[in-house]
């Protein structure tokens, strides 16, 4: 699957950009790769400024943001998307 979407980490700046649904990672479109193993936590936030993100934490405690630009049911079916593929085992 893949998602349009801005990502920030750890409160950076946000880029647009390309997320791909891999068999074992996220892959962005800048080429960066995020193992579903190595993350933490995934939730979904609520700022006061802003759109609604989802939140990923990585095993080393980096906080990345993931906004949709395809709509709030886009970031909630990737939410469900990631969780599920967190729990395979590879």
């Amino acid at each position: 699957m893949t998602y349009a979407v801005v990502v920030s980490a750890d409160d950076g700046p946000g880029l647009a950009g390309r997320l791909d649904l891999e068999a074992d990672s996220l892959a962005f479109s800048d080429g960066s790769r995020l193992r579903y193993a190595d993350l933490r936590d995934i939730y979904l936030e609520r700022r006061s400024a802003g759109p609604p993100a989802l939140v990923l934490q990585s095993c080393s405690g980096d906080h990345m943001r993931i906004a949709s630009l395809e709509g709030l049911g886009a970031l909630h079916e990737l939410a469900e998307e990631l969780v599920e593929a967190r729990g395979k085992k590879a």
